[in-house]
């Protein structure tokens, strides 16, 4: 034991400790030991875990596992600061759009909120729905000493922060884009998994048998599929924008890459996948329909889960395959965030700080969700409780190493994947690719004309 945990972390040390990993957001562990696992303050500090006892607490959150982790330890946050917490837990666009919805309307009932940053970090800046953050991180009497905002990587913290340096929110945990394979079907029928994404696609004709396997499975549904042609793209070259910020959703690589997309959902994936969110992928795949599955690295849980999961210890995971354009990953960091409507600011960062604390990141690792702080990886926890194979370690840390923003950062982030993902949905129907994309590119440009005016 003690010698694959030194392997595991020699490992881990070795492909974390490059500075490009960092800029990426890489959890890089550089010698950093895990401080003591213990609600304390420093000796001499103001800093009281009962300072708000009895006040409440409204948590708003999205179905992912990060925050179904969480809520299993709220118990303890109620007993460690004598508040009571309340959360409301909904799949995440209907979160978004319930945030939305209350923001506008001015209502100051959500204290803090989980924040999908690639979606919202720009506009709820602009609209003035985030509380900046900086002062409570500075301030000794409301943040816990051992909380160490640098023990985030760096790429997690310019994540979280505004273009003015504004701190909008603290990361939950860093996903990465990757492709899940059944590795008892591959054995079987002595195949490898695919390094390129035209290997990807054989492998999907080679192992689709409908009704009983289907030959791979990704997001369909308008607007979430947008996170995964993203990706792609990526891979085939292009890119959402070009250079000086103008659209850029028919060029050739965006018509490559939808051809792509499409055909392969279409002639090898599941009834209704047009339908399909991330939701409805985990559930096919866990349950032994697909042989393939494109999502993000922390889906794992659902995938391996020994209760639910028919693939419990069946599967694979590698870095998306390379395409004709170099190998990418997409990758994605949401945020603790607190409302600037609430009426119980300062109760409500004691919530994010201690959802984000480092005992609790910790326990988040043990539990198969890849997190921002360093001295997480190095935990002794981590390394006797691994929970999944080396290669699910192995593929989210190379995904970090080449990932890449996996929507732009612009005000109509919402909208834009609106605008792709109806285009998406058409050529997966089986409409003709250049039209659709040539009509998104229209409807993106007059978007980013509306709101991206400086």
């Amino acid at each position: 034991m003690m010698r694959t945990s030194r392997t595991f972390r020699g490992r881990i040390q070795e492909a974390l400790t490059r500075r490009d990993v960092l800029k990426l957001g890489g959890a890089a562990v550089l010698g950093t030991t895990a401080g003591p696992f213990v609600w304390t303050s420093a000796k001499g500090q103001t800093f009281d875990w009962k300072r708000f006892r009895g006040k409440e607490l409204f948590i708003m959150l999205a179905k992912h596992p990060w925050p179904e982790e969480m809520v299993k330890w709220i118990p303890e946050f109620e007993e460690l600061t004598g508040m009571k917490a309340k959360y409301e837990m909904l799949p995440d666009q209907q979160q978004r759009q319930k945030n939305v919805i209350q923001f506008t309307a001015g209502d100051p009932g959500t204290d803090a909120f989980y924040s999908s940053l690639h979606v919202e970090k720009k506009r709820f800046w602009k609209a003035g729905w985030y509380e900046p953050l900086n002062a409570y991180l500075q301030n000794r009497s409301l943040t816990n000493p051992d909380f160490d905002w640098n023990d985030f990587t760096e790429g997690a913290r310019t994540t979280a922060a505004q273009p003015d340096g504004t701190i909008s929110a603290i990361p939950c945990f860093m996903d990465a884009l990757i492709l899940f394979y059944r590795k008892d079907i591959f054995q079987a029928n002595g195949l490898k998994p695919p390094k390129t994404m035209a290997e990807m696609e054989e492998l999907a004709k080679k192992l689709h048998n409908p009704p009983q396997l289907y030959g791979i499975v990704y997001r369909g549904l308008k607007n979430a599929n947008a996170a995964t042609w993203d990706g792609m793209l990526y891979n085939f070259g292009g890119d959402i924008l070009t250079k000086d910020g103008k659209a850029n959703l028919n060029s050739k690589e965006a018509i490559a890459t939808t051809e792509y997309y499409a055909r392969l959902l279409r002639n090898y994936g599941p009834p209704g996948v047009v339908a399909f969110n991330w939701y409805e992928c985990s559930s096919a795949f866990s349950q032994g329909q697909i042989a393939m599955y494109y999502d993000g690295v922390n889906f794992a849980n659902i995938l391996e889960d020994k209760e639910k999961a028919k693939t419990a210890g069946k599967v694979g995971y590698v870095i998306f395959p390379r395409g004709p354009g170099g190998q990418y990953a997409a990758t994605f960091t949401p945020g603790m965030a607190i409302s600037r409507l609430s009426r119980n600011k300062e109760a409500a960062w004691y919530f994010v700080q201690w959802s984000t604390s480092k005992k609790n990141y910790v326990c988040q690792l043990v539990a198969g969700v890849g997190v921002p702080r360093v001295s997480a990886w190095s935990a002794p926890e981590v390394q006797a409780k691994r929970k999944y194979p080396q290669d699910w370690y192995e593929a989210y840390l190379e995904s970090l190493k080449v990932g890449r923003l996996g929507v732009p950062e612009i005000v109509g982030v919402t909208e834009y994947r609106d605008i792709i993902g109806v285009a998406i949905e058409k050529a997966i129907e089986g409409a003709d690719v250049r039209t659709v994309l040539n009509q998104a590119q229209r409807d993106f440009q007059d978007l980013l004309d509306k709101t991206e005016k400086a």
